[in-house]
């Protein structure tokens, strides 16, 4: 059973807010034994597939089983996460079943970096060197502020992310921490969109972190070859015992982005230059003495299509779908050219105006709040809802967890979580045009 935990104090909101905030890889103290942790995952995923105006389901349903194994390896000032990827171990779809022979089995290495000190007169310096994840964003639905990597937000199945390429330099004073930068996030292993291939960018930047009194701040330049420039900055702030505040703020001179051309239904979708681009995230962080935790978010970006765009993408997609194909044979099918609209789903964000709405419940703190007893089984459970709505085109996606500490001594732990995601909403909507209409994901993770 889970360890118990002290029951709710001032300090919380700023705990659940900082959590919010997941800074660069801190450098490890020297550690002259080899060292290995490992975490492990299971994954079972069926989806109830459905007809969109931009392709036929291929088939009622869809079911899938991936695992992951991951180690993290530690020796004096190195760190690696390597990982054993597999996709596709079973796969049902179009009434025919797999197992094994479909598989995509990747070994990854997901990170590796040398982590120490520099000594500079008299300046130490903080030294990351390698592969590395760096997460500056601030925000639970979406962070603006991971500039290097795409990295997913509240997956329900199992993801193995990488680092990017990073050299970085930070100083720590009285305030906060300064931190030069250098990354090339095209040292990923895993096959890409073609929008992440464009993506790809090499670039250095400076970044300004501080915390004052319970705000903490930052402030970011950055300059690479793909978007020419970019300031961002962020906040948390602490309001007081059960509230808090985050905001993230992000400009940058060029973008990229699927394009499509309005007046041609025969140009194919492609990924093109689309000038400066905008985001903006903020969210309230609530939390009580009953174990809930409840957090508020809205967010803009403006690289993602807009209202006026899907419709004019799902238009185009049905009127593709019901002409027959063009007698050019250097144009593709028609069927293949509304396809391709569905690209526009691998933006960061589907949709430029996004809210979300997170709820989760820790019952052992109810518990010692309400001083119950020992609730047993029912102590190591955790529900969580969130709610995500595109206000202007009334597209809904509402996941739920239930999440069982089964086993948790330190050293080892097993966690089972089941999650459902329905996709839902307006039926002209850009998340009504997804093909999965709902899922149901059964996860088992742990550690040794």
């Amino acid at each position: 059973m889970k360890s118990r935990q002290p029951i709710f104090t001032k300090s919380t909101s700023l705990l659940i807010a900082a959590s919010l905030y997941v800074g660069a890889a801190a450098p490890v103290f020297a550690n002259d034994e080899l060292s290995f942790e490992w975490d492990w995952a299971v994954s079972y995923e069926t989806a109830k597939q459905r007809d969109s105006a931009f392709m036929q389901a291929q088939g009622s349903s869809r079911d899938s089983l991936n695992a992951l194994l991951d180690v993290q390896v530690n020796y004096h000032n190195f760190s690696g996460l390597f990982a054993l990827y597999s996709q596709g171990l079973y796969l049902n779809q179009q009434g025919e079943s797999e197992w094994w022979s479909e598989a995509d089995n990747q070994l990854l290495l997901r990170e590796l970096a040398w982590l120490g000190e520099w000594q500079v007169g008299e300046t130490t310096l903080d030294v990351s060197l390698g592969k590395l994840r760096v997460d500056w964003g601030v925000g639970y639905g979406y962070r603006p502020l991971d500039l290097f990597k795409p990295y997913r937000q509240n997956p329900v199945g199992l993801v193995a992310e990488e680092g990017a390429g990073v050299l970085s330099l930070s100083h720590y004073d009285m305030a906060g921490e300064w931190t030069v930068i250098a990354t090339d996030s095209s040292w990923g292993q895993q096959d890409q969109s073609a929008l992440d291939q464009a993506a790809e960018q090499q670039g250095v930047g400076i970044r300004r972190y501080a915390l004052v009194g319970d705000t903490e701040y930052q402030l970011i330049g950055y300059y690479d070859d793909v978007r020419r420039g970019l300031l961002g900055a962020s906040a948390i702030a602490v309001w007081d015992e059960s509230i808090a505040m985050h905001g993230s703020i992000l400009w940058q001179k060029q973008s990229v982005g699927y394009q499509f051309q309005q007046d041609d239904l025969y140009q194919s979708v492609s990924v093109e230059e689309q000038g400066s681009a905008f985001q903006a995230l903020v969210g309230l962080n609530w939390a009580n003495q009953a174990g809930h935790n409840v957090i508020a978010e809205y967010w803009y970006d403006s690289r993602a299509w807009s209202k006026s765009e899907w419709q004019q993408a799902i238009e185009g997609g049905e009127l593709l779908s019901q002409i027959p194909d063009p007698n050019n044979s250097l144009l593709a099918s028609s069927a293949l050219l509304a396809t391709s609209y569905a690209q526009g789903f691998q933006h960061a964000n589907i949709v430029q105006h996004n809210v979300m709405l997170h709820w989760s419940w820790d019952v052992e703190a109810w518990a010692a709040w309400n001083g119950k007893a020992d609730m047993g089984w029912l102590s190591d459970v955790t529900p969580t809802l969130d709610v995500m709505l595109s206000p202007q085109d009334g597209g809904v996606i509402v996941t739920q967890w239930l999440n069982y500490q089964w086993i948790d001594t330190g050293d080892q732990s097993v966690e089972v979580e089941v999650a459902a995601r329905f996709l839902t909403g307006d039926d002209q909507s850009a998340y009504a045009q997804i093909n999965d209409k709902h899922m149901i994901v059964f996860n088992i993770k742990g550690k040794f």
